[in-house]
């Protein structure tokens, strides 16, 4: 699945209301599940269906689901 950058954008965007410390974009690796999303302070797990929901419908990410990608990060060592 390609997506165009700027849905790492919005959903860093909904992701930092929850936890600032997420950082700004940074870059983004593909994996067998989804991304390795990069930020200016770590990075964290997406699974390809949340991009895609952020893609076509983003209203429909719940806010556990949000919390989960939270759990993936990592801050940089």
């Amino acid at each position: 699945m390609q997506l165009a950058v700027y849905v790492f954008y919005e959903l860093l965007i909904r992701l930092q209301e929850l936890d600032p410390a997420v950082g700004e974009y940074s870059s983004f690796k593909k994996t067998d599940e989804g991304v390795t999303l990069n930020t200016t302070t770590g990075s964290m797990e997406v699974l390809e269906h949340l991009l895609s929901m952020q893609f076509n419908t983003p209203a429909l990410i719940t806010s556990a689901e949000l919390l989960n990608i939270l759990k993936t990060f990592r801050l940089h060592s």
